[in-house]
């Protein structure tokens, strides 16, 4: 697709392949920060848009308490049984998650 949304997955993830631990758990996502933060504050400016599972929103591990990464990100929650209010910025999505991204990576209108 000519001129399309690129979309980039980072996901964290441990050496045993899993993102948290079997009670939920994310706190050794939680080490700390070098100076620089590991590329984090970089790699945030070249985004605009993040997608989130429902759990890992509901966890507010990661600033999505506080309206996510800024005020130019989108933040699309999914969940087939959406729960309670978002914090603004944040807007939930119940379509499964392919059928989202194949219509958000339509080529972007040139400016």
């Amino acid at each position: 697709m000519k001129n399309s949304r690129k979309i980039v997955v980072y996901i964290a993830i441990s050496a045993d392949g899993y993102i948290a631990r079997p009670d939920g758990d994310v706190a050794w996502l939680k080490p700390p920060r070098p100076k620089g933060n590991y590329g984090m504050g970089a790699f945030l400016k070249r985004i605009d848009t993040i997608l989130w599972g429902r759990k890992t929103y509901a966890k507010g591990e990661f600033g999505m308490k506080a309206g996510g990464f800024g005020p130019k990100i989108k933040n699309y929650v999914f969940s087939h049984q959406p729960q309670g209010s978002l914090v603004q910025g944040f807007q939930f999505v119940s379509e499964p998650i392919k059928a989202f991204v194949q219509r958000f990576r339509l080529p972007i209108p040139p400016l």
